[in-house]
């Protein structure tokens, strides 16, 4: 994450939630083959920590390292209690990280990228960290491929509205399918770059009503309800409609969400 100011969903308690029920199976699973047990591992942007933890698994002979520019959130993952010894944490910018040339084996991203103004010189700060021979990996959301059904006007302009969150902060929402040509700007060579297309797909219960409230939360609330009305972007009635209308989604025994997740592994 470039700056705690900066990040588009803000660090409410909603979002921290919805981020610590990441782990390396269920969003770094393109990257797992590559991973061997000796590996140093970067991962950039960790909120909470749950991916990082949950790769320290597959480096019992390695070691993981997660970066955040958030203070306080890396204070979250440092107190996690089932924090393996092969893994630590530490306050960083993902455009100047705090280490030497060629230090990782491995450096990973998960929705990171698409909150940045400068994504390309991000990939190549990760590039510089990481060994010769080694791996580059992100994962990142493309907010035009999102299906959410049943829909209606309210998620329609919740889908608008979020969107111009990420531009007026200078970033791309649509970064799955800006991968590849991040990477190349970067200065990867285009052989050396593997693409392919997952998904994060909330669907029936209970995975809907736990969705739902999370985003009924994260987009009626905190940094990001002030955002939105700092900016003009809707008004306060509006924000609470949005809001019930993620409540109303949540119960409904058929509802969807799913997004495009664009995945990358770079080879340096």
């Amino acid at each position: 994450m470039s700056s705690p100011n900066n990040y588009t969903q803000g660090f409410s308690a909603a979002v921290l939630a919805s981020h610590s029920s990441r782990t390396a199976q269920n969003s770094c699973a393109y990257l797992l083959p590559h991973i061997k047990p000796t590996d140093r591992i970067l991962d950039v942007g960790c909120g909470p920590g749950s991916i990082t933890v949950s790769l320290a698994a597959y480096v019992a002979e390695g070691q993981v390292i997660g970066v955040d520019s958030s203070k306080e959130v890396v204070e979250i993952a440092n107190g996690q209690a089932q924090r393996p010894s092969n893994c630590s944490f530490a306050v960083g910018d993902v455009f100047n990280l705090p280490f030497p040339d060629g230090s990782f084996d491995v450096v990973h991203a998960h929705q990171v990228l698409l909150h940045l103004p400068d994504a390309t010189r991000a990939l190549g700060e990760m590039r510089r960290v990481c060994r010769v021979g080694g791996i580059v990996a992100c994962r990142e959301g493309d907010w035009g491929s999102t299906i959410v059904h049943p829909g209606g006007p309210i998620i329609d302009q919740w889908k608008a509205i979020a969107e111009k969150v990420f531009r007026n902060a200078g970033s791309e929402p649509n970064g799955g399918r800006m991968l590849i040509t991040w990477a190349l700007k970067a200065g990867f060579a285009a052989e050396k770059i593997k693409f392919t297309m997952g998904s994060q797909t909330y669907a029936g219960q209970p995975a809907a009503s736990w969705w739902g409230d999370s985003f009924a939360k994260r987009y009626s609330q905190g940094e990001w309800r002030e955002k939105v009305l700092g900016q003009g972007l809707a008004s306060s009635i509006e924000v609470d409609q949005i809001g019930g209308a993620w409540r109303d989604w949540a119960k409904d025994e058929a509802a969807i969400y799913s997004i495009a997740c664009g995945e990358i592994l770079c080879f340096n």
